[in-house]
Order: C-alpha cells, then structure tokens, then sequence
C-alpha cells in the first residue's frame, strides 16, 4: 500500500536532508572526524568522498599526496589484522581456562543441563573431522577455539582445510606468516594453494624452519594453475625436508628429467612419486635412473595432458615401465593415465614377471590405467580389454 502523497513528501524531505548532511560531512575541512562509518546511511562512495577531500583538488594519482593515501591502505589492511590476530590470541588464551562444555536445552518438563568433556576426549572427536569442520567448531566457543588450535589436530594442509587462493590475494609471504602460527607446528603433508605463489629457494628455506615434521609435499591438483617449479627448486625441496617421503603433483612444465634423476639421487626416503608430464615428459632413461636411486619406492604416478599432447616429446615406453617394476620390488601401486608408448603387450609383460616370481618377492597389488582401451584387473592381475559401451569384455 503507497503512502499518503504528504507523508511520502515528508519523507521525500528527510531522506534529501540526510543526503546533504552526510554530503558535507564528506567534503568538509573535518570530514574525516565527523564521518561516522557506523551510520547504515553512509555508503562506500562518502567513504572515498572523504578520503578525497584531503587531496588539493583535481589531483591525480600521480600527485604526491595521491601516492602517500594510495600507499597507507595496505598499512592500514596490515593494522586491522594485527588487531584481529591479538584478539584471537586473546579469546584462545581466555578459552584454555574454560571447560569445554555441551549445553542441552530443555525437553518438555526436563531442566537443561552440561556435559562437561576431558580435553582429550574433545580433541579425539575433532580428529574424525577435516580442516574445514574444525574452523566451523571453532566458532561455538572461546574453549572450543582453544582445542581446535591444538597442533595435534593440524598434520595436513590442503584444499579440504579451506587452503585455497582462487583470490589469488595470498602471497608467499602471506602464506608463510599462516604457517607461523603454533597449530600447524605439526604439519606432515602440505599442498601449496594454487594460483600466484611461487617457490624459491629463499621461500623454501623458510618452509623447512616452519615445517620441521613434513613428509608431503604436494604442489596443487588443478591443471594449468601450478608454480612454475624449477630442476634447481625440486632439489632444493628435498635437501631442505630431510623427512620427505611423498612428492605429489610434480608438473614438467619447467622441471626437466635431468632435475627429477637429480631430485631421486638425493632423497633416500621417497616412497611415493606422482608427476604430471607437461611441457616436458619423463623418458625411459629417467624412469630407470628412478627405479635406480628410490629401489623402496611403493607409489608411483605418471599423468600426460590428453589436450596438450605432444608425440615428439613423449620418448616414455614400455621398457622404462618395466625397468621400474623389476628394481622397486616394493612397488605397491602403479598409475598411468596416457602414456601412450606403453602397449598392451608391456603390461602383459608386466602381468607375466608377477605370476613368474616367487611369492612375496613383487609387493605390487594395484596398476591403475587411464586414458587406454583396457584395464588391469587383480587377483590374479589380467589385462581385459574394455568394449565402446564401458563395459569389460572378459
């Protein structure tokens, strides 16, 4: 229903005053100290209205004082979330002197009541959820922050614990004063959010100081947004984590395969190696110099962009598979998504050296194949070719 043609013209009237009022206080010699950013009327353009007036008029970007303004934001950005970091230093401290406790509401005639829970038994529960869950748990309270903040809650980092930078606002020295806090003291695997963060050895050296415990270490999962990784970052990598056993995500976009022999000569403890060809691809005398310098490997992946395919560069076949199965004995899994060079007829080599040897002798139990016409199923493992519906054909 409208208003009254007086009533809407009173209000007409009111608005129009609001508007001159918060105007001047916007343009005026004071307006910064009469501008008040509580007032649901002051919108973000009175905001720049009154940042602007301390500016001579028709002044630049280019004009000095232009610079100093434009320059005190992130001073100012950097201010507020050291005030945010105080405060929640503050209620986590609050937090650790109060019980953790559960309140349940009423039921018809019943009186509400408190279950009181152990730290212990709080934290137990917290480990069956994943990072994101625990920050949502962390909001209930100044004592259920305290417990989620535990460094035994926080081993992994990744996209599941909300580690994304899809913004691409976080930098590395951002992301390297998150790693700075005392929950993540403990962390055993890592993935470098994507987007914009790019390693040095500078960077990396830092990463180690702040990660003592990783095992680890995973670029990112998401095609075409990884760091640009270098042979000499690779090996810095794993000089720096003496405790490395796991490199995911390896992309040979700038890492060639003189960096990944030189990468496996130096890290013992690898078990677990997944690289992504790209630019570049694995060659045979790579995958056997591997099967050479990591003979306790017990994952290995390689993956090929089917979009970016490029024949020519792809000198991977069978026989550098094979060399790989015959000296890393421990081998447990093994994944190959189109690598092309390596027929039917090698995996039914591969099949044959398993059935052939001494029980216990090969500990593979999985080859797990994408992007070929058939499969490698197990117990016992057979190649079964797949028919143009999906289905199988045994």
């Amino acid at each position: 229903m409208s208003k009254p043609p007086a009533l809407a013209k009173r209000a007409a009237k009111r608005k129009a005053a609001d508007d001159d009022a918060i105007a001047d206080a916007c343009t005026g010699p004071n307006a910064l100290t009469t501008l008040d950013l509580s007032s649901k009327k002051l919108g973000l353009r009175d905001v720049a209205d009154a940042l602007l007036s301390l500016l001579p008029k028709n002044a630049t970007r280019q004009h000095p004082s232009a610079k100093k303004l434009v320059k005190a934001f992130p001073l100012v950005i950097s201010e507020l979330e050291r005030r945010a970091n105080v405060l929640a230093r503050e209620s986590e401290i609050d937090g650790t002197r109060k019980p953790i406790a559960f309140l349940f509401p009423a039921e018809g005639k019943q009186v509400p009541y408190t279950i009181h829970l152990p730290e212990d038994t709080f934290v137990g529960m917290l480990k069956h959820l994943n990072g994101r869950e625990i920050v949502n748990v962390s909001l209930v309270s100044k004592a259920w922050l305290a417990a989620s903040r535990l460094p035994s809650l926080w081993t992994k980092l990744d996209r599941s614990c909300g580690l994304t930078n899809n913004s691409r606002k976080l930098n590395m020295t951002a992301f390297l004063k998150v790693l700075e806090r005392s929950q993540f003291a403990n962390i055993k695997h890592l993935e470098m959010p994507h987007h914009a963060l790019q390693l040095s050895k500078n960077s990396i050296s830092k990463l180690a100081k702040l990660l003592p415990h990783l095992e680890t270490f995973s670029m990112n999962s998401v095609w075409g947004t990884g760091h640009k990784l270098k042979d000499e970052h690779l090996l810095a990598l794993v000089q720096a984590f003496p405790k490395l056993t796991a490199l995911h995500n390896i992309e040979m976009w700038a890492v060639t395969n003189h960096g990944i022999m030189s990468m496996a000569k130096v890290s013992k403890n690898l078990q677990d190696l997944r690289i992504n060809g790209s630019l570049y691809y694995l060659s045979d005398f790579a995958v056997a110099s591997i099967a050479h310098s990591l003979p306790n490997l017990h994952y290995f992946a390689y993956t090929t962009s089917r979009w970016s395919y490029d024949a020519a560069r792809d000198t991977l076949s069978g026989e550098g598979i094979l060399s790989l199965v015959r000296k890393c004995r421990r081998l447990e899994i093994l994944e190959l998504e189109d690598a092309r060079n390596v027929s039917k007829g090698h995996f039914q080599e591969i099949v044959t050296i398993i059935e052939e040897g001494n029980e216990g002798e090969f500990a593979l139990r999985k080859i797990d194949l994408r992007g070929y016409p058939f499969v490698i199923v197990e117990q016992p493992f057979r190649v079964v070719d797949i028919a143009e519906n999906g289905a199988m054909v045994i």
